[in-house]
């Protein structure tokens, strides 16, 4: 860290330099990236009010978050060009610390925005955490079922948070300072004008987002969601308002803006009582997984697109980013944010590829909130939820009802249980859910495929004849899963007295394994019968040394030479092939296979160095035996 500071200055001025040179040889670029920038950050200005509203927070606060967000990640971010912002997979579980029944109820409304705004301070903490201890990589354990399930509980809590858009209230002169007792719902029996305009505005909100970008030429450069917001405000101040004499409720009668610049303001929380600091501690670790799992993401998807080759320190600066522009969004009252996958996507796709893109649009949405803010005020919120639904209808994943008419039961499950999870509790606990019942699947069928190939002959052992030795061929990962199985395939009673274990092609996991055998071991000897041990896996010793009850018999049970005659009588006079009759000897030098990794690895002293040397040596010499006679 102190090499990092003291070097600070002359890494930021050869940066800065270094920029500078080449944007000055590159004009068009320069040109194309602050283009792009100022697209993306028209594009979420919309967005980001409506956002807001499902987060149950004031519009400014949504609107200064995306800046934050967009131009700290753009400039600290691991991928130049990415985009972030208020997004919806923060927002759904923001508006359960805000919302007047949620978690909070016993706070002020004032008190629930400033628990909110630490919340993200705590996140913003928790999510460096992450990136300095390079937790990024984890993402990988999220199964496709889950992310489905994961996507499909956004959509329906999207979705949800648009009801208040068919709700009024008469008793408060703002919407937002209603509570839920106090909000009634329009009908066509009570309000049937009012009901059907809210109806109106939606549908033709939708039209438009769903049609305009196959308009000829502007419709790839402007976005839909503007015109939508345009035409939806342009239908509300004159057809509906003017013409009609009824209106729909606007952005001002709901939560005012006005386009006043960021003000630091450190949140002040309730400590008198014992719930408040445990579920804002609660709520910060839930955000700072769903927004580290949504930015990496958004990520893979960038580089997909721009045919890069992925890397977990760009996941790990990523988190970084994302954690110090939340840290920052709780200090300036912002709701925080995450990665958005629609514009940086959208972003890449307009040609941007360097870092200019994502920051200027973050200084575009700083300029937007402080000029237009009057504009804003004036937006209808049901084409705000008209934006909304088609959010909801791209984010659902429609293929989940293949999967369940077509797929496997398991993956079936899990898509339903992450999906269901996530619309009654909330998207952290949603995606554990699926990791953890996905685990179990591939526990359970990998439990299934240990097989044996079992063969009685005549056999060497130690240089003498043993006659009618059974000799076991395992195949399969051994562990706490597959060791009933395991054991279950020998049956003791019958068995001859001589019973060898041969382990070439199969992995000894975990401690159930070596329980197992160790198991097998007793239950022979108490019969009077004996059990070898041959080509136990070389990264597999380590464990079998550390954790045996019995080194002694375990020594004695790997230091047996064993010949297989039937062998040695097709090698005929050439040289005798030697195997090894412990573990390791047919290890290879590359790791080729699960066994070869290095987390099976162990040092070893006292008698587990003399159980590693006998594994290095060719102790085990299998021969047949009449061939044995013939030589």
């Amino acid at each position: 860290v102190t090499k990092g500071v003291a070097s600070a200055p002359s890494f930021t001025q050869n940066f800065l330099q270094g920029t500078y040179t080449f944007y000055k040889a590159n004009p068009n670029i320069l040109f194309r990236e602050i283009l792009s920038g100022f697209t993306v950050a028209i594009m979420q200005v919309p967005e980001s009010i409506a956002f807001s509203f499902v987060a149950g927070v004031p519009p400014l606060s949504g609107l200064q978050a995306t800046w934050w967000m967009a131009f700290i990640t753009g400039i600290f971010g691991g991928k130049p060009g990415m985009i972030s912002g208020a997004a919806g997979a923060l927002a759904v579980v923001v508006t359960r610390l805000t919302a007047s029944d949620g978690d909070l109820s016993y706070l002020t409304v004032e008190e629930r925005l400033n628990v909110l705004y630490m919340t993200m301070f705590v996140c913003g903490i928790f999510q460096i955490g992450f990136a300095m201890f390079r937790l990024a990589k984890l993402v990988r354990l999220i199964p496709e079922t889950g992310m489905i399930g994961f996507m499909n509980g956004l959509a329906i809590i999207i979705f949800m948070a648009q009801l208040p858009a068919f709700q009024y209230c008469t008793d408060e002169p703002l919407f937002v300072d209603c509570t839920v007792e106090q909000r009634q719902w329009l009908t066509f029996a009570g309000q049937p004008l009012e009901l059907t305009l809210v109806l109106i505005h939606i549908v033709i909100c939708m039209a438009i987002m769903k049609f305009w970008p196959k308009t000829p030429k502007i419709g790839k450069w402007i976005p839909a969601s503007l015109v939508a917001l345009l035409v939806g405000t342009l239908i509300e101040w004159t057809l509906f308002r003017m013409a009609i004499g009824q209106g729909t409720r606007v952005v001002e009668e709901t939560a005012p803006i006005a386009g006043d610049p960021p003000k630091f303001d450190w949140p002040s929380i309730p400590t008198d009582d014992s719930r408040t600091i445990p579920t804002m501690l609660s709520y910060a670790i839930q955000l700072a997984a769903i927004g580290a799992v949504e930015s990496v993401l958004t990520l893979q998807a960038c580089n997909e697109i721009t045919d890069t080759v992925p890397k977990i320190s760009d996941s790990n600066q990523e988190c970084f980013a994302q954690g110090l522009a939340n840290l920052v969004c709780g200090l300036f009252r912002a709701m925080g944010g995450d990665a958005m996958i629609g514009q940086s996507t959208i972003n890449i796709m307009n040609g941007a590829r360097h870092r200019v893109s994502s920051t200027m649009s973050g200084v575009f949405m700083l300029l937007f909130t402080l000029i237009l803010s009057p504009f804003i005020n004036l937006l209808p919120i049901a084409t705000l939820t008209g934006v909304l639904f088609i959010v909801v209808l791209s984010t659902f994943q429609w293929k989940t009802f293949i999967i369940l008419r077509y797929g496997r039961l398991s993956d079936s499950a899990a898509i339903v249980l992450v999906t269901v999870v996530a619309v009654f509790t909330n998207l952290a606990i949603a995606i554990a859910a699926g990791i953890i019942l996905s685990a179990l699947v591939h526990a359970w069928d990998s439990g299934a495929h240990v097989e044996t190939d079992v063969i009685v002959k005549d056999m060497i052992v130690n240089g003498k004849r043993v006659n009618d030795v059974k000799y076991v061929h395992v195949r399969g990962s051994i562990f706490f899963s597959s060791t009933r199985k395991f054991v279950n395939m020998f049956t003791i009673a019958s068995d001859p007295t001589t019973v060898i274990l041969d382990f070439k092609d199969a992995l000894i996991i975990d401690h159930s394994a070596v329980a197992a055998i160790q198991g097998l071991s007793h239950r022979y000897a108490l019969a009077g019968k004996r059990i070898i041990i041959l080509n136990i896996q070389q990264k597999c010793i380590g464990r079998m040394q550390r954790t045996h009850g019995d080194k002694d018999k375990l020594h004695t049970q790997m230091s047996h030479q064993v010949a297989d005659l039937e062998s040695q009588g097709r090698e005929g006079e050439e040289e005798r092939g030697e195997i090894t009759a412990t573990a390791g000897s047919a290890a290879a030098s590359e790791p080729k296979d699960l066994q070869h990794l290095k987390m099976f690895e162990t040092d070893v002293d006292g008698i587990d160095a003399e159980l590693r040397k006998l594994a290095a040596t060719n102790s085990a010499d299998v021969q047949d035996v009449d061939s044995k006679h013939r030589a």
